[in-house]
């Protein structure tokens, strides 16, 4: 769990230090006080950028040449520092337990994160990449190994593409067999993951609504799996040469989202949507929890705004079984009601926390 944060130039947040409930800890305030200033700042210590943006800059508070985040963590009885500090010239250091680390994802392996809001609608409505994303978010923290592999398919596609563009290609049997090793071993852990979705989805959905029972995932490999990967860019071969990019494999694969055979995006109210989002969301952290020795944390930016008084007590019941969760509300009273008791309060006002008795 994270015990402790500091906090230094992050948006409008200029130095704040407070320590975290095991259990939740509740920020309200303004519209603009630094209530969602603070779970970026969060998000950026667990995986080294915001939630809201790819970039930077907007991340860094104006006039400030970089952004700190510092945090406590303890695991299974250790406790360690981790830290990370980002700078307007693309800079990035990050260190945990005093040690530099090469990449951003040796953050991410110590402090699991789950986002909640309802922003992200696009995870359901938009491209397939969103979608990809949740499966392999997921993936990184439960399956040992699987960021590599990833990383080998993700550089084989990038090669065999940059050679397909330049005609530079005469055989590309190497590449197509590298893709096709890695990508059925993807794809396995894919669908091995959909499948605990899609499962988990139809338990914990009835308890939040039944307007969002009964969803149906259906996993898309990225090609006909009637016939392997090996044998697909095989015939396919020709025509990815002409076009100049591979187009069959795990780099196209899709997790649909179905409501009585038909997208959720064409059916469903936006507030069905959202409440199906937090679900998906919920899962994820099910699937976490259950799966590696340390527990997710939950960062929920302001539910109270996107769902009814109803809904948003049940998200909350949810998430109070032992969990830590940071929550966040314009109104207090209206996140006391849906969480009924036992929060750690502070109110944010001009980019300051004072703890409330």
């Amino acid at each position: 769990m994270l015990e402790h944060i500091k906090i230094e130039s992050v948006r409008n947040l200029t130095s704040v230090e407070v320590g975290l409930a095991e259990g939740a800890t509740a920020l309200f305030g303004n519209n603009g006080s630094g209530k969602t200033s603070f779970l970026e700042a969060v998000h950026l210590l667990g995986v080294g950028r915001s939630f809201r943006t790819h970039q930077s800059k907007p991340v860094i508070q104006h006039h400030m040449e970089a952004c700190r985040v510092v945090g406590q963590i303890r695991d299974r009885g250790r406790r360690f520092a981790v830290g990370i500090e980002k700078h307007r010239d693309g800079a990035v250091r990050a260190r945990v337990d005093g040690q530099a680390v090469r990449s951003l994802s040796g953050l991410a392996q110590q402090l699991p994160l789950v986002v909640l809001d309802t922003e992200g609608l696009g995870v359901m409505t938009g491209p397939p990449e969103g979608r990809r994303r949740l499966l392999d978010g997921t993936l990184f923290h439960v399956e040992h190994g699987f960021l590599g592999l990833w990383k080998r398919y993700a550089q084989a596609v990038r090669q065999r593409n940059g050679g397909l563009r330049r005609g530079i290609l005469g055989s590309d049997a190497a590449w197509r067999e590298e893709l096709a090793v890695t990508g059925e071993e993807l794809t396995a852990a894919r669908l091995a993951v959909a499948e605990q979705y899609e499962a988990r989805l139809a338990a914990l959905a009835p308890a939040l609504s039944p307007d969002i029972a009964g969803i149906q995932l259906v996993f898309r490999a990225g090609w006909d799996r009637r016939e392997s990967l090996r044998d697909t860019l095989e015939r396919t071969a020709q025509s990815d040469a002409a076009q100049g990019f591979t187009q069959v494999g795990p780099h196209r694969a899709d997790l649909r989202l179905l409501a009585e055979g038909a997208p959720v995006g064409e059916i469903f109210s936006r507030g069905q949507m959202k409440l199906l989002l937090v679900a998906l969301k919920l899962v994820q952290g099910q699937i976490i929890e259950e799966s590696t020795a340390a527990d997710p944390l939950y960062l929920v930016d302001d539910l109270p705004a996107e769902l009814d008084q109803i809904h948003c007590a049940s998200v909350c019941a949810q998430l109070r079984a032992g969990r830590q969760v940071v929550l966040t509300a314009v109104d207090r009273r209206s996140l006391e009601a849906a969480w009924e008791g036992g929060l750690k309060m502070f109110h944010v006002e001009h980019g300051g926390l004072s703890s409330i008795d």
